[in-house]
């Protein structure tokens, strides 16, 4: 058994699930110790870019032990459409790029599970 405490981001209002986006991602990422509060900068500055191209479910940090996970989902009305969505969106240079874009501080990832 695992068991995670989940800390909603403050701008982070999400959007309900709906009938036509039965598809749904869970990006997990994890990060070294001491990163989550540069990740919660990151991404309420990027979020409104990144919700041009698909709705967010919900966007939670998980702080357990000496890790700090960030935990986003996102609904899809097909796994094409996810595709495509990723696609564009990595395009956009998030991440450690887009940390420096906006003039936030770097973090560095430690690891990345996605689940569909």
């Amino acid at each position: 058994m695992r068991s995670e405490i989940m800390i909603p981001f403050r701008d982070f209002t999400g959007t309900q699930a709906r009938q036509d986006r039965p598809y749904f991602e869970m990006r997990t990422y994890t990060y070294v110790t001491g990163a989550l509060p540069n990740i919660i900068k990151v991404w309420e500055k990027a979020i409104p870019a990144r919700l041009q191209y698909s709705p967010l479910v919900c966007g939670r940090g998980i702080r357990t032990r000496r890790l700090n996970k960030f935990v986003h989902i996102w609904p899809y009305p097909s796994l094409d459409a996810r595709n495509h969505t990723r696609t564009k969106a990595a395009a956009a240079a998030y991440g450690r790029l887009r940390a420096k874009k906006l003039g936030t501080p770097e973090y560095q990832l430690t690891a990345q599970e996605n689940k569909i």
